[in-house]
């Protein structure tokens, strides 16, 4: 019987691709578990997908407050000995890690128990977690060729749910009540939600809704109290496939996660990518990338982003790029690792 753990969290980057690989996973491993953060999002969607869910402890490097990282050397080592005593438990025969700080302690762990693993990186440029797993991983897959750096590192790009491109407009018609005789803008910023691009939705809703219906994903616990005529604010949905399959245009962060599944698509998009002061400068390196109308955020004003609606909008729609065998292929990746 062969065990695969899955790691990652964080963000929904960080988790839903191994989601993806779900389907392609079962036809080779009779035990599948999810290592993650206790009470993050991590577990919740494990638990959605019924994979027995496993906590961890982890420590994330603060980019703000940078005295409260002089801990990690010392908490570090403890909560690796801790995810090697897991994966004892466990029996794993190989990992699938997604980055974020959560996975490495278990990274960590596997080289300690010379456990092979692989590491999967969505962005234009390695997390810190993924550069330090890299140097042990039996296989480095990227989504950018100008991540590799040795023979390792395969570029395949980042899977996607197969919903994703399955989705039902009709369901979200029905369900919201759509106007069907207005475009429909579909509003996400991450699953934890973007304050900037919710703060600038809501300042020039009564514009936007004279002319399109707006679904607005606000994020868990931002959800908005404006009510008006063709707004639809939603905390945050499962069914995302079925909301890009019936909107005209989406505005979003520019996560790698999404912009995969946007190209995949085709969809008309505006990309408003995590400044560089609350990042790594990971989403404004993908948005660069993109073939999408990219708004810095500090530049994003009312004005700018209804102009920058109308121009998207009238403009072509993009070609989808996405290979449609990217799960398959990661997935003989993490087979051929255990040879």
């Amino acid at each position: 019987m062969k065990t695969i753990v899955l790691t990652g969290g964080g963000s929904g980057g960080h988790i839903i691709p191994n989601i993806a690989l779900l389907p392609y996973l079962k036809k080779h491993f009779d035990n599948i578990y999810y290592v993650g953060e206790k009470g993050g999002m991590e577990e919740k969607i494990a638990a959605k997908n019924n994979i027995p869910f496993y906590p961890i402890k982890a420590i994330k490097l603060d980019r703000t407050k940078l005295l409260r990282n002089l801990k990690i050397p010392f908490v570090l080592p403890k909560y690796i000995k801790e995810s090697v005593e897991l994966l004892k438990k466990l029996k794993a025969d190989v990992v699938f890690s997604k980055g974020g700080y959560v996975s490495l302690p278990i990274t960590y762990a596997c080289s300690r128990l010379n456990i092979p693993y692989v590491v999967h990186e969505s962005d234009k440029s390695l997390g810190v977690a993924n550069r330090l797993a890299a140097k042990n991983a039996s296989k480095v897959i990227t989504s950018d060729i100008s991540c590799n750096k040795s023979s390792k590192y395969i570029t395949l790009g980042t899977p996607i749910r197969d919903e994703i491109l399955q989705g039902n407009p009709s369901k979200i018609v029905t369900n919201l009540k759509l106007n069907v005789n207005k475009p429909t803008i579909l509003v996400v910023g991450g699953s934890l939600g973007a304050k900037a691009i919710n703060d600038c939705i809501i300042s020039c809703i009564g514009d936007l809704t004279k002319k399109y219906n707006v679904i607005h994903l606000t994020g868990k616990g931002k959800l908005s109290n404006v009510k008006t005529d063709g707004y639809y604010p939603l905390e945050y949905v499962d069914n995302i496939g079925d909301y890009y399959a019936v909107a005209n245009l989406v505005i979003a962060r520019s996560g790698a996660g999404v912009i995969t599944e946007l190209q995949a698509l085709g969809m008309k998009s505006i990309l408003i990518p995590l400044p560089e002061s609350a990042s790594r400068g990971d989403q404004l390196e993908n948005a660069a990338k993109s073939n999408f109308t990219v708004i810095r955020q500090e530049d994003l004003t009312a004005e700018l982003l209804k102009d920058k609606i109308s121009y998207t909008l009238a403009a072509p729609k993009p070609i989808s790029n996405y290979d449609k065998e990217t799960s398959q292929k990661i997935t003989d990746q993490i087979i051929m690792s255990l040879q």
